[in-house]
């Protein structure tokens, strides 16, 4: 795997930044959130006030786990899901186009042919259709994944692309979620079965199958090896993870993210599939999490131990039950928000106001434009 180069954010950019929504005509601090992502937003893009920003949706479709057999005769969901997209009408797709975002669909391992579907990409990584659909792959077919979400994450940064939503598209998903982010946090997988019922995905899939496959595979390869090692050495050895328990659509998905953060990209994720690529993606290279915003509120074990170990906090709590890149999409009108408030409301001078003259306003405003 060639190595991404990810760069600090640009201080000068984030304090000129600063300086302005200080000085913008309101309380300080009073737009909370809204605040710290435009500094953010300063600070990966380099440039001290963002305005007017290229935004693009980017879902991975793989499935996990299930039948190729049994799917050729009966319908996917997936494959329902992806034929959505392919018509155009979906929720993902309708909160894109208010920001006029493009939605890229990649399918790297569904179950079913989808080459008839004109706006699925044609790159993909097929497993065998001779046996069921596994997570695990070869470290060369990893770093092939890898080089592939590279590949797409240079695609969007020569299209313009500045904030990319990503999403997934597939069955058992949750699965390979859990054992890879229990691997890279190096948590005990026993802790988590007690809360594992967000991995009953479809009738073919039921949560005492899932918990038997979990053990099965925790045994198979040593993983109690993963729980015992320091944050470094499984930093060294998040490959190897990635390979065996993260499956293709994760591993794709930690490729585009630390391309685009070596593009000064900013990303946003929602729920555990993503966020099991992110995990990853920041063991991998710590700096990549001055470039991640969370999105949507998961009420699912995978997702909020996620945050708690990234210490990241969502800032969208609407309860969702889909993925598809929905929460992530949403989240990409709060980022726009940010930018209208930096770029749309006044200074003082600008208002013809005049700054603070005492308390703490007096320190931090300026007669500036």
């Amino acid at each position: 795997m060639k190595a991404f180069n990810i760069e600090p954010l640009h201080t000068p950019s984030m304090e000129a930044c600063r300086l302005r929504i200080d000085n913008l005509t309101k309380p300080l601090y009073s737009l909370a959130m809204l605040e710290k992502m435009a500094e953010r937003m300063a600070g990966i893009l380099a440039v001290p006030k963002p305005n007017h920003l290229k935004y693009g949706v980017f879902i991975v479709a793989a499935d996990h786990l299930v039948d190729p057999l049994h799917n050729a005769t009966e319908e996917s969901p997936s494959l329902t899901t992806i034929q959505r997209f392919s018509e155009g009408r979906t929720a993902t797709q309708g909160a894109a186009a208010k920001l006029e975002a493009p939605v890229y669909v990649v399918n790297v391992g569904l179950a079913q042919d989808t080459t008839a579907m004109p706006m699925i990409d044609t790159h993909i990584i097929k497993n065998d259709n001779s046996e069921a659909y596994t997570h695990t792959l070869r470290i060369d077919e990893l770093d092939r994944a890898l080089e592939l979400g590279r590949f797409y994450a240079d695609k969007l940064h020569d299209e313009g692309i500045e904030v990319v939503a990503l999403g997934n598209i597939g069955e058992g998903a949750y699965i390979d979620a859990l054992i890879a982010t229990m691997a890279i946090i190096g948590a005990d997988y026993e802790l988590w079965l007690s809360e594992i019922r967000t991995m009953q995905e479809s009738e073919r899939f039921t949560v005492k199958q899932g918990l038997e496959y979990i053990q099965s595979f925790c045994e198979a390869h040593n993983t109690s090896y993963w729980s015992s090692l320091d944050f470094e050495s499984r930093m060294s050895a998040v490959r190897n993870i990635l390979a065996v328990a993260g499956g293709v659509d994760i591993a794709v998905l930690v490729g585009i993210i630390l391309g685009a953060a070596s593009h000064r990209m900013a990303i946003v994720f929602d729920n555990a599939i993503t966020g099991a690529a992110i995990l990853a993606a920041i063991t991998i290279e710590p700096l990549v999490k001055d470039y991640v915003f969370p999105s949507a509120l998961y009420d699912e074990p995978i997702h909020r131990e996620q945050c708690r170990y990234l210490q990241l906090g969502p800032y969208l709590h609407y309860d969702l039950h889909i993925d598809e890149g929905l929460g992530a999409t949403m989240g990409l009108s709060v980022i726009d928000a940010a930018m209208h408030m930096l770029n749309d409301m006044k200074t003082f001078v600008e208002a013809e106001v005049r700054a603070a003259e005492d308390g703490d306003g007096a320190v931090l405003q300026e007669d500036i434009k």
